[in-house]
């Protein structure tokens, strides 16, 4: 077996890792701080808070650094080339979208569940929240397709 087909392997194993805690919380832990803010969020504070931070900004650079080797790897084969940047692509936007604007929403979601902003308003945004997110769950689930493509051609 090749380094590159190795390499490919461990990016696809961790893609599935991705999905998995991204379908975890979607199913377990965003329905309960979304369902009744601002009381729901007290998960996110004390001493005993959920730190789902600690895996996501882990997962992420281990997963960018296997995919861009990955796609080095494969640079003559076209097929996977081409599977691998429309991966590598989605992924990006996925981490760019996330850094402007669902990470800085659910940090003022989350920050002062005291804050004097009245309880539909939390929930509004809490739903918006959570929907959006739906959405960019299902276009890391939908990359898996090309990167499965990519694994298939080695």
């Amino acid at each position: 077996m090749s380094t590159a087909t190795i390499v490919l392997q461990l990016a696809t194993l961790g893609w599935g890792v991705l999905c998995g805690a991204m379908i975890y919380e979607h199913v377990a832990v965003i329905p309960q701080w979304a369902r009744r803010p601002p009381e729901s969020l007290t998960m996110w504070t004390g001493d005993h808070r959920l730190k789902a931070e600690r895996f996501w900004m882990a997962i992420h650079p281990i997963l960018l650094v296997l995919l861009g080797v990955a796609l080095a790897l494969a640079w003559e084969d076209t097929a996977q080339r081409e599977r691998l940047f429309i991966v590598i692509g989605g992924y990006a936007l996925v981490i760019a979208t996330t850094a402007v604007w669902y990470v800085p929403e659910l940090m003022k979601l989350i920050r002062d569940p005291a804050a004097p902003i009245p309880a539909e308003r939390w929930r509004v945004r809490a739903r918006r929240w959570e929907l959006l997110s739906l959405l960019r769950g299902a276009l890391i689930l939908g990359l898996a397709w090309p990167l499965l493509g990519a694994l298939r051609a080695v």
